[in-house]
């Protein structure tokens, strides 16, 4: 039975004894408890005091409240902070604003640990977890000291259907560390009909390397020695390079085991060259497919009409070998020349995903696709096709793509307190591990309209373990804008129209536990995947080099003239923009959205108005290769610096899993001098900027406790060396731990147009806190056990939003397929003062 997240007051009314169970399901207690009794308890002051603990605040003064010299204390009352301070003068309070109405006082004692603000999401994508949970998980492992935990915690998630190790030594069992080993588990995949679709997720070939039978000569390096790194790193860029040949032509490795080498598999069936595959890069913006699966599109041999080409305006850059004696043009996906495959490729990309593209290479003096696909929008056709496949009802891997323009009906959402729909409670699952993590606020990083209806689902059911703050996609809600002005006879201005999408976080009907106030858009790619918007190119020695400068989903005019009418009406944006050129364009647009060259944000303004709203760059990742720094600041941080001045609460918020995961590839693919200063978090705090850390799940997992460590450290791996604690990338950009700390709780809030409410432990806030079993700020030492990097091993003990006690799934049984909760590690109890 579902835990509801309830009070204590509800169950412990005063006849009950101090000490009184005070979490869990009140559908146990209701039969002894007096109807009218309980029903005046429940109009009564619910009131809570904290105390015996460590209190890391995340104000503006960062007070830090130590339970062996404050003695200090919270008080909540009903879902508020309504004080941090001394036991002596929270007694006083209670004494003389409640004593009078007799009302019984819950108390919880820390016993030594931690109490801080909970943490806050700032980024990461629900739904787009929960569907790619469905599909066979081809990720990369992470270090050892990390994929231990991630097994033990999310192995439910991503290792469906297989024995989950806890044990150090089995902690790489259910990853891949080679991109031959994660198509050798999908080849190994259950083929029940000719027309099956085989689909995969995470495949990353800037962390795996091609194949273990090419015997890379790494070294081992468990103490972190500094002559074996400086080897390993040469031979790590020269391994890494080797995945060169498969973005050339992924398809020759997804289609032939023994591609590989002489190691490879020869005995396994060859079912990814008799079925059509899809293969979707852990980054989200590469695909990898077969040519049987460029055939199920339908664009091998479509046949577009003369005037469906003229439309198309490519001014007669097509080979005229091409083109049909009525002037139409039949699609192929191979031709004789490399003319003639160009002007298929333009053609498709020009009909079917603009920003997208379909590769092609030559192949025994053939030209065709290669099977590289880039942006999501060119996975679009292969959606289409598998949602006609009569084998994949329930795989809707349009619920995959982040921001890719699919039309396909996906089968409706059933919504009820009772709901059995699978996508629905693997996301209340998912929202519970992340609680379980510290996280109080989860934002969802860019939502379908179809979308905010299933988080309304989960929140009006009750089983929502954190709060949700989410953004709509922005191509999403303009055309639904679209739809609704064709339709609307009293000619509502556009601020009218938008504004019934918005759901305030004071709404009445949900509580601050579901919000929508900001839109999201896209205006490049991924690092990582070679495709971020860069000044300059890949560093033509690393694995990108030829993807040359990346990839523009928009510029900045077009940023702003597909914003505009929002920043009209009073939402704020996040941008994601990975490449300097990306920030400086993403920068630039909503500087020119503001109308203005002179700040209009004074203290006495409208902080609801354009100029005043926090808008986040997200990721802002790359600095430019030429950039030669005046004491250290990058461009991209002097660029912010001016863009403040009229935009005061512009800020980046960083993926830290592109140091931790991705450094070294980083280091491969951009130079060394770009990949030194990416995530440059100590010259923005220098710099006055405030910024955030944030997990982008599924593209990294969700622990903002590592993320302290990671922000701290810097400390990155050579794969497949991932044992120890690394090396760091650019020590002298890590951030102190409190600057971490502000990273996932404070500075999100502020970017979320939050920060009035959530964010900090102070007085006037809403009593949103975790419990840690110890205090984050001790490890600064050389001890071991309190050394920076171990940060990771700090634990959550438990979550409380709105003072409510979030009741946690035992995800060891979760991964059996059992739902059962665990003990609380923070008990109350009640009585009078």
């Amino acid at each position: 039975m579902m835990k509801k997240l309830v009070w204590a007051s509800s169950l412990c009314v005063p006849l009950l004894l101090a000490g009184c169970s005070l979490i869990g399901d009140d559908a146990s207690h209701s039969n002894s408890v007096n109807t009218a009794l309980r029903d005046g308890v429940e109009s009564l002051p619910r009131i809570l005091v904290v105390y015996g603990g460590d209190i890391i605040t995340a104000d503006n003064a960062n007070r830090v409240f130590r339970h062996q010299r404050d003695n200090a204390g919270l008080l909540i009352v009903d879902d508020t902070i309504v004080a941090v301070d001394t036991l002596e003068s929270i007694d006083k309070h209670l004494k003389s604003k409640y004593a009078h109405i007799k009302s019984p006082v819950r108390y919880m004692d820390l016993a030594g640990r931690t109490l801080m603000p909970g943490f806050i999401e700032p980024h990461a994508h629900l739904q787009l977890t929960a569907q790619t949970s469905f599909v066979p998980n081809l990720m990369p492992c992470l270090p050892d000291k990390y994929q231990q935990q991630l097994n033990q915690d999310y192995g439910w998630l991503y290792y469906r259907g297989k024995d989950i190790p806890t044990e150090q030594g089995g902690v790489r069992a259910n990853c891949y560390l080679y991109i031959e080993e994660a198509l050798d588990a999908l080849r190994a995949s259950k083929v029940n009909k000719a027309e099956q679709w085989l689909v995969g997720n995470g495949l990353d070939p800037s962390r795996m390397l091609l194949s273990q039978s090419n015997n890379y000569p790494f070294l081992p390096n468990p103490n972190n020695d500094v002559t074996i790194d400086a080897k390993n790193k040469a031979a790590f860029a020269k391994a890494l390079n080797d995945n060169k040949a498969f973005l050339r032509f992924p398809m020759y490795f997804i289609e032939d085991a023994q591609a590989f080498g002489q190691g490879a598999t020869k005995n396994q069936g060859n079912v990814l060259a008799t079925h059509p595959v899809l293969v979707l890069d852990q980054s989200g913006h590469l695909g990898y497919a077969n040519m049987v699966a460029f055939k199920q599109t339908g664009l091998c041999d479509k046949t577009l009409s003369k005037s469906e080409i003229a439309a198309l305006d490519l001014n007669h850059n097509i080979d005229p070998s091409v083109i049909n004696r009525d002037g139409s043009v039949t699609l192929r996906c191979e031709a004789n020349s490399e003319s003639a495959m160009k002007s298929y490729q333009r053609i498709v990309q020009a009909k079917y995903f603009p920003d997208g593209d379909w590769s092609i290479v030559e192949n025994k003096g053939m030209w065709q696709y290669s099977g590289l696909l880039k942006e999501q929008s060119s996975y679009v056709p292969f959606v289409e096709a598998i949602a006609k496949s009569f084998d994949s009802k329930r795989l809707n891997v349009a619920g995959m793509l982040k921001h890719a323009d699919v039309n396909v009906a996906s089968d409706p959402i059933v919504c009820n307190v009772e709901s059995q729909d699978p996508v629905i409670k693997v996301m209340e699952n998912i929202l519970n591990t992340s609680s379980q993590q510290g996280v109080t606020t989860f934002v969802e990083g860019g939502s379908t309209i179809d979308m905010v209806k299933s988080y309304k689902c989960i929140v009006e059911s009750g089983k929502a373990a954190t709060r949700i703050r989410s953004l709509y996609d922005w191509h999403d809600l303009s055309e639904k804008l679209e739809e609704d002005r064709k339709e609307e006879k009293d000619n509502l201005k556009d601020k009218d129209l938008s504004d019934k999408y918005k759901i305030a976080f004071d709404s009445a009907t949900y509580k601050g536990m579901l919000s929508v106030e900001g839109v999201k858009l896209w205006s490049d790619g991924s690092t990582q995947g070679c495709s971020a918007n860069l000044s300059h190119d890949y560093d033509v020695e690393g694995l990108c080099e030829m993807f040359g400068s990346g990839h523009v989903d928009f510029n900045r005019e077009q940023i702003a003239h597909n914003l505009q009418q929002f920043a009209d009406s009073g939402w704020y944006f996040n941008l994601h923009a990975n490449g300097d050129k990306g920030i400086a364009d993403s920068i630039g647009a909503l500087l020119d959205m503001n109308g203005s060259t002179e700040s209009q944000c004074g203290e006495a303004d409208d902080l609801s108005s354009y100029a005043c709203l926090a808008h986040t760059i997200i990721h802002s990742t790359v600095n430019r290769a030429d950039d030669v720094s005046v004491e250290k600041i990058p461009k991209v941080v002097t660029e912010y610096e001016e863009a403040r001045k009229i935009l005061p609460n512009l800020m980046p918020s960083h993926l830290i899993g592109h140091i931790a995961y991705w450094g070294r590839s980083m280091e491969n693919e951009l130079g060394e001098q770009r990949a030194q200063m990416i995530n440059p978090m100590y010259a923005e705090f220098k710099s006055g900027i405030p910024f955030s850390i944030h997990s982008d799940l599924s593209i990294s997992p969700l622990f903002p406790i590592w993320f302290v460590e990671q922000a701290v450290t810097r400390n990155t791996w050579y794969y497949p060396n991932l044992e120890g604690n690394g090396t760091p990338l650019n020590a002298d950009q890590a951030v102190e731990i409190m600057e971490a700390i502000r990273a996932l709780t404070i500075v999100p809030a502020k970017q979320h147009n939050i920060a009035d409410k959530l964010g900090s432990i102070e007085a006037g806030k809403l009593a949103d806190f975790i419990v840690l079993d110890s205090n984050p700020l001790d490890f600064n030492t050389d001890k071991a056990g309190k050394r920076p990097v171990d940060i990771h091993t700090i634990d959550v003990e438990c979550a409380f939003v709105a003072a409510k006690q979030i009741p946690w799934l035992d995800l060891a049984q979760l991964s059996k397929g059992n739902e059962e909760y665990k003990d609380s590690k923070c008990p109350l109890y009640t009585k009078y003062f």
